[in-house]
């Protein structure tokens, strides 16, 4: 599956926190690449990062409910 800009996706490494939006494409290599852009409401905030395509997964937007969830797991260090 192709992402698109401005899509909601999350890191397949680490997917329960690193949750964001794609904010650009590029081609290099003959791959398309995606710039990751971590959603600010989380704590532990990623500087913006190209991702290729089999690094990301669609998903839903969390609520701000969810992140103040995932927020305090990440604190307590869980």
């Amino acid at each position: 599956m192709n992402h698109v800009v401005g899509q909601y996706v999350r890191m397949v490494l680490a997917p329960n926190a690193r949750m964001g939006t794609i904010t650009k494409l590029r081609t290099r290599n003959g791959r398309t690449e995606y710039l990751f852009h971590h959603d600010s409401r989380f704590d532990d905030v990623l500087p913006d990062v190209w991702q290729m395509e089999s690094e990301l997964e669609a998903c839903e937007r969390p609520t701000d409910a969810q992140v103040a969830a995932i927020n305090a797991l990440a604190k307590r260090g869980a």
